[in-house]
């Protein structure tokens, strides 16, 4: 089935951190390190639920790193089993976005690993984890964009995006200036 962008958006909610995140996040590296075998090099936890302290959705996100994606797609079917969504290289291309939506929620970013977008997503996740400034006035950027309407995954990306990407700039001088 050939997934549309309309098909991405869904109502969200914010909340505030779970501890329980990370090990839901190792239960779900290991299934599907385990679909996918000796495709993926790498699997990281990214994005709020990576973040203690961080308000987010309630989802949470594995970043698959992979050798060459085209290569990599070819196990998708793996994680259809799994009860993933696949919606392909939707929106960012040199990523494959998935998503399982239950009791449980998780999305896949596969991407080549090493690769812009990977290392995009692990910068900003590493200077988050020790810069708890960011993190709160962050946190509050996600909450204001939820009360004023934003309840929809493209209405609130839209309206946190301005505050995310001044975010990711100091998080690439941050990560620029260890280097």
């Amino acid at each position: 089935m050939t997934m549309r962008s309309s098909d991405v958006d869904e109502p969200i909610t914010v909340v505030d951190y779970d501890g329980a995140w990370p090990a839901l996040f190792e239960q779900e590296r290991r299934r599907v390190q385990s679909a996918l075998g000796d495709v993926v090099t790498r699997v990281e936890h990214f994005g709020s639920t990576a973040v203690p302290g961080m308000v987010g959705k309630p989802i949470v996100d594995l970043l698959v790193g992979v050798r060459a994606l085209q290569a990599a797609s070819a196990h998708i079917p793996a994680l259809e089993t799994l009860g993933y969504e696949n919606f392909g290289e939707i929106f960012i291309l040199g990523r494959v976005y998935l998503r399982r939506r239950g009791p449980l929620n998780f999305n896949i970013a596969m991407t080549v690993e090493s690769g812009e977008f990977w290392t995009a997503q692990l910068v900003l996740r590493d200077y988050l984890q020790v810069h708890p400034g960011e993190v709160a006035a962050y946190s509050e950027s996600k909450r204001c964009a939820f009360a004023v309407g934003a309840q929809l995954f493209s209405s609130y990306s839209q309206a946190k995006g301005p505050f995310l990407a001044a975010l990711q700039e100091r998080a690439w001088l941050w990560h620029s200036s260890r280097q």
